[in-house]
């Protein structure tokens, strides 16, 4: 039997060795799920959000646990495993209340016509999740699905199964038998899963995968949501407070060791503020901490990012790419990166910023819209509504002003051009992993 191997990528210590989940296994565990959905539809959808409510409060009492498997094996410092162990518990009670809410039948009378509608369960869905948050990002696919109805086959990324059947443990000690499964192993377990007789793929990783997934779900129509990384530039107008800006930039740059999908990769500041944000970022950036890489090949793509750009004329303004200490790269500043450079236009994913000094605010805004992706942007300005004005003129799905992307409880994730494909959270989000039924008679 194939075997898979997880490793802490600060180490290089084995952590486990696990039996990858085989074809005949996927084909069966779809089976199962297929037979236990049908029981699991019948629950009201209170009863199912309340099972899941109960399953956390599990989670809570292992938390520790949780956020020490989080460190080990996706080399996220403690302090950021916690805090993302902290966050998904108490998220849950508002999501699960929430997807009640927007999973609620209508009702439509226009005088002649009595129209119901129902959002009922899709059937079986597979949810392929990755490593950089790696009980954060299951929660946000996983728990809309199960209220919903659905059964899920869970495979998390290769790099943190530890983390994935921890989590889907603790889960299943109060969810019935075979509604929420995992699948362990590669990307040839990921196309299993999408190749099968399932509804839903949710999926959050890279472009050139959203896209066969994209390609194979066409075949059949089956629904998919794709979150496919991001870009993300920070427009500092000649108007912004230097210090806040700075502050939000050295901390969105290099938390989980800029291995987010809406860190802020691209940073626009006005010529005449250049100076005084360069010296305001830099003592930020000094003392920010970060863990490890998750594996030696995404360390050598920053790197191979970074020596494109120095190549082509880019300034390390802060840091030095070749201290490092195993998959470990500390906080690096560029400046004067310009749109030949990879680093410009490409995700790096990793505790790099590159500073583009910028004319005018038309200049920024048409070098923050180049390339395909579109997930997030910042704007920063004391100006709310000239901000506003900007942040219109962005391409990407979500802006923020004076802040992270993301918005109030309700809003959804949703990314633009090639960032997104379909989206989660909100109540039309929560809506996408249902099937619309319409019922009418007459008034």
């Amino acid at each position: 039997m194939r075997k898979l191997e997880t490793f802490n990528p600060a180490t290089g210590e084995r952590l486990a060795e696990l039996n990858i989940t085989t074809s005949k296994e996927i084909q069966a565990m779809v089976g199962r799920a297929k037979k236990a959905q049908k029981t699991w539809a019948k629950r009201s959808i209170r009863d199912r959000a309340d099972l899941i409510i109960k399953a956390y409060k599990e989670i809570k009492n292992r938390s520790k646990q949780m956020a020490e498997i989080i460190h080990k094996e996706m080399g996220k410092i403690h302090e950021e495993a916690a805090n993302e162990v902290e966050s998904s518990i108490k998220r849950i009670p508002r999501i699960a209340d929430d997807v009640v809410d927007a999973l609620k039948s209508e009702e439509t009378n226009d005088g002649v016509t009595r129209t119901i509608s129902y959002w009922d369960p899709l059937g079986v869905c597979a949810s392929i999740t990755p490593w950089n948050f790696p009980m954060g990002m299951p929660q946000t696919l996983i728990i809309p699905s199960l209220i919903a109805g659905n059964t899920v086959l869970f495979k998390p990324s290769e790099e943190v199964p530890l983390v994935g059947i921890e989590y889907a443990q603790i889960l299943n000690k109060t969810l019935p038998e075979d509604v929420l499964q995992v699948v362990i192993g590669t990307g040839d377990q990921g196309r299993e899963l999408v190749e099968s007789d399932i509804q839903l793929i949710t999926f959050t990783g890279s472009q050139s995968t959203g896209k066969h997934i994209l390609e194979q779900a066409a075949k059949e129509f089956k629904r998919v949501i794709l979150e496919l990384g991001g870009k993300d530039p920070l427009i500092i107008l000649d108007d912004a407070d230097l210090e806040n800006a700075a502050e939000f930039a050295a901390n969105n740059s290099f938390r989980n060791t800029g291995q987010v999908c809406v860190s802020t990769e691209k940073i626009f500041v006005m010529e005449g503020q250049k100076n005084e944000f360069i010296q305001k970022f830099i003592k930020h950036a000094a003392i920010v901490q970060v863990g490890s890489m998750i594996n030696h090949s995404q360390k050598e793509h920053v790197l191979r990012q970074i020596e494109d750009a120095v190549s082509k004329g880019a300034k390390i303004l802060f840091g030095n790419p070749k201290d490092t200490n195993g998959n470990k790269i500390n906080p690096v500043i560029l400046m004067d990166v310009t749109p030949d450079m990879n680093i410009m236009v490409d995700e790096t994913f990793g505790p790099v910023a590159c500073i583009i000094t910028v004319k005018n605010e038309d200049e920024a805004i048409n070098l923050s819209n180049l390339g395909h992706y579109a997930l997030g942007g910042v704007v920063f300005s004391s100006n709310l509504e000239h901000a506003r004005n900007v942040a219109r003129r962005l391409e990407a799905g979500m802006v923020g002003i004076n802040r992270r992307v993301g918005g109030a409880s309700g809003s959804p994730w949703v990314g633009a051009k090639r960032s997104g494909y379909g989206y989660h959270g909100s109540v039309s989000g929560y809506r996408q992993f249902t099937q619309l039924r319409i019922v009418s008679e007459s008034a």
